[in-house]
């Protein structure tokens, strides 16, 4: 059934039905890590991708790092070297998780 109204309908059914839902993580602005892990990142991002062998994953895989530091920030080590060695164990134990998940989605 065609109408004759000229103006566009506003309510029309199931347009731009996200517009009222919270942004998704992945569209939000990235956040700028705490300077505290600054000097850090590029080393971290070397070694995620040392052993992931792919940027998008050693990417990912940083922010993993960086999510999990922050959520563990009360660990987190005074001393600038105890929390260099902090940060590669969790990035170890990030990039093994992946690593181990990749191997079960194979079979």
């Amino acid at each position: 059934m065609t109408s004759s109204r000229l103006e566009t309908p506003t309510n029309t059914p199931g347009a731009h039905r996200g517009q009222h839902r919270a942004p998704h993580s992945s569209h939000a602005a990235p956040k700028k890590p705490p300077a505290r892990y600054e000097p850090h990142l590029d080393g971290l991002f070397t070694y995620c991708l040392s052993v992931l062998c792919d940027h998008d994953a050693a990417t990912e895989a940083l922010g993993g790092v960086l999510a999990l530091a922050e959520r563990q920030g009360s660990r987190c080590p005074a001393d600038e070297e105890e929390r260099k060695t902090w940060l590669y164990a969790l990035a170890r134990w990030t990039c093994l998780r992946r690593l181990t998940e990749q191997k079960r989605g194979r079979r």
